[in-house]
């Protein structure tokens, strides 16, 4: 049976700016998984919202074509109606929360649905347990970190059972072993319950692993529809779409040059890169990048064992002690729920040790404000939109500026440099909530390098970014370091992690397990494991065919 239709679909927003979706046709039997891939922009949510009759029901705007789901016209159908068949797990999960407790919110569709008691108590553990959340089943949803919230917003769709599951970037706040898990639970609601699946995805590795058809598109349009082997076929189209291609692929066509040397398919796990990739070693060579030597500075934040425990009794931080020399570019890494943001929140002093002693800029944070270190540590956090909250986006960057005194013309200039930076100008009288969530959180970044901070702390930055942005956000502070600028950043993509940061300091239950540079950081397997954390793929395969770690694919040299 035909799961999904989609006939030639158009779709304006009301407020929009021109075509979201321009002609979008596909289909998709049921149990089948399709991969949807494309920049920020491409119209991937908006079809999401079609799918589950969000739209036109729920938006204003022109649409047309169709939209089937399991025989039924989606503009026909009631929100009720498809709500029963359809689940959706959105980029955000702070929009989908509206009970006091984990296992309440878990618990909550289940009760609209009318499904008894026992049943619905069995659901809730297995979802639970699934998504790594059941030990936290009593917590208040708002108070976990962000990785945390997505789990719980995939539980809730996980008990609900829908025949189609659309999940907008279900990953895109997980630490790499979650993004694993989760591919995993959606491999056996497949198996076990033969549940339809629609994922959105710029992170591409797991995703190709499981996925039987891929959808690109760029621009509302489709660029490219098929099977995975199809799809990957052509690298120049998926290129020109912004699509990352995992590092077994990309090291393939390094050495091999085309696809069609590997008889027309891409390796994409670390398995097949190794299998494919071992005969060639004799045609490469190693040229790994020289690392940052740090020369000795001056600490501008320090931890002295500290402790932070909330008003539940939760310890986030566990005796952190830990130096953040000036002008380094130090990468945070840990699994959700480690004490990477509370670490964060401590340096900036929105929040003060139970124990121990935290400085900033050779001043105990206790007896700072946090106003008084604002203007010299700056603090993008992981959600922007705690942190937006003026009418137009001109209003939001120059905020700060105005309260601190500059004058109109220097305030001015600041603005159109920062938004310029993230690629937001042109957007002054936009209101920031109607920008994406990956616009929402340039924004949150032009803000605070508009205040040009001595120390730049960055939770999360390439959230909700398609790697074409996370590269650029990337550059942006790699530039803000190279002027002299401290800057810290926390982040899941270990790609990154490995490319850019001079130094890593890996947390783990609320306890530093380490700290030192990418390269011996990523490599170290039993360190790794430790932290709950996986290495880049690059780190990986290079191990198993070189015997050394690399840090990026552009670290090998074809002879010859």
């Amino acid at each position: 049976m035909k799961a999904v239709e989609v006939e030639g679909l158009w779709w304006r927003y009301a407020s929009g700016r021109g075509w979201a979706l321009r002609d979008v046709s596909f289909e998709l039997e049921e149990g089948e998984m399709l991969g949807v891939l494309g920049p920020s922009g491409a119209g991937k949510t908006t079809l999401c919202l079609s799918l589950a009759g969000v739209i036109p029901h729920g938006v204003r705007g022109v649409m047309r074509g169709r939209v089937r789901v399991f025989g039924r016209d989606a503009s026909k159908a009631t929100i009720s109606e498809l709500a029963r068949l359809v689940g959706v797990v959105f980029q955000d999960p702070d929009t989908q929360f509206v009970t006091m407790r984990v296992l309440d919110e878990v618990a909550f569709p289940l009760e609209n649905m009318g499904v008894e008691k026992g049943e619905m108590l069995r659901r809730c553990e297995e979802a639970l347990r699934a998504t790594g959340m059941w030990e936290l089943r009593h917590r208040y949803p708002f108070e976990l970190s962000g990785g945390q919230k997505q789990r719980v917003a995939i539980a809730a769709m996980l008990a609900r059972r829908p025949k189609l599951l659309i999940l907008d970037e279900p990953t895109s706040d997980l630490d790499p072993v979650g993004r694993r898990e989760v591919f995993q639970v959606l491999a056996r609601l497949r198996e076990e319950h033969r549940v339809t699946l629609v994922v959105v995805e710029h992170r591409t590795e797991e995703l190709l692993k499981h996925a039987d058809k891929l959808l690109v598109l760029r621009g509302g349009e489709v660029v490219a529809y098929g099977g995975v082997e199809e799809v990957l076929a052509d690298v120049e189209r998926l290129r020109g779409a912004g699509v990352r291609l995992p590092a077994a692929a990309e090291l393939a066509l390094r050495v091999f040059g085309r696809p069609t040397a590997l008889d027309g398919r891409l390796p994409v796990t670390l398995e097949e890169g190794v299998r494919v990739l071992q005969a060639a070693r004799s045609r490469v060579r190693l040229r790994p990048r020289e690392e940052v030597r740090r020369v000795e500075a001056e600490p501008v934040i320090r931890l002295v064992d500290a402790w932070y425990v909330y008003p539940d009794g939760t310890a986030a931080l566990r005796g952190v002690s830990l130096d953040v020399y000036r002008g380094e570019l130090l990468a945070v890494i840990g699994r959700n729920g480690s004490g990477k943001t509370t670490m964060a929140k401590l340096m900036v002093g929105l929040y003060k040790p139970t124990r121990g002693r935290v400085e900033i800029l050779g001043e105990d944070s206790r007896s700072l404000k946090a106003s008084d270190v604002a203007l010299r540590v700056g603090y993008v956090y992981q959600n922007p939109d705690h942190q937006l909250f003026c009418e137009t986006v001109y209003e939001e960057v120059a905020y700060a500026l105005f309260n601190a005194g500059l004058p109109r013309d220097e305030v001015d200039r600041r603005v159109a440099s920062a938004l310029k930076q993230v690629h937001l100008d042109g957007l002054e009288e936009e209101r920031p909530y109607f920008l994406s969530k990956g616009e929402r959180q340039r924004l949150a970044l032009a803000v605070v390098l508009a205040m040009d901070p001595e120390v730049l702390i960055v939770d999360e930055p390439t959230t909700g970014q398609d790697p074409a942005q996370s590269r650029e956000i990337m550059e942006l502070l790699r530039g803000v370091n190279a002027r002299g600028k401290t800057v810290v950043v926390i982040t899941h993509d270990m790609e990154l992690v490995a490319e850019y940061a001079s130094r890593v300091a890996v947390l783990s239950e609320g306890r530093l397990l380490a700290v030192g540079p990418p390269r011996a950081i990523l490599a170290d397997e039993e360190l790794m494991s430790r932290a709950g954390l996986e290495p880049p793929q690059i780190v990986e395969l290079s191990l198993r065919l070189f015997g050394q770690p690399l840090l990026s694919v552009e670290e090998v040299v074809v002879c010859e």
